[in-house]
């Protein structure tokens, strides 16, 4: 008896240079917690728009100019993130190009592998 296993490969979404600036007034929130915060719901508005949530987050980047008050992140990512714990990586630059912006965050998100045996 032979087997056909037909393994596709899992669609990849990237949604990079989310900021968390105001999307009515363009500020960016005072500090990193503001805008990590506004960057990440933002980032599960455009999720949605391709039909996944935070549970399918495969990876998430952190680009900062400071890393003062980031810890303060960390409760925020545990609701968000603890049931999948995706890979996080954190970049730090000397600084953006937008005044007042202090993070940016790109996620890396994996629809379910759809597989077919026949």
């Amino acid at each position: 008896m032979q087997e056909n296993m037909l393994f596709r490969s899992p669609t990849e979404i990237q949604i990079r240079h989310l900021t968390g600036a105001d999307a009515a007034t363009g500020a960016f929130p005072p500090d990193v917690f503001g805008q990590i915060r506004q960057a990440l719901a933002d980032g599960m508005v455009q999720l949605a728009s391709h039909g996944l949530t935070a549970d399918n987050v495969t990876r998430v980047v952190f680009v900062l100019s400071e890393t003062e008050g980031f810890s303060t992140c960390f409760p925020l990512l545990n609701d968000l993130f603890a049931r999948t714990c995706p890979a996080t990586t954190l970049r730090l630059i000397d600084h953006f190009a937008s005044p007042g912006q202090l993070a940016e965050i790109e996620l890396v998100a994996i629809a379910e592998q759809e597989t077919d045996i026949a």
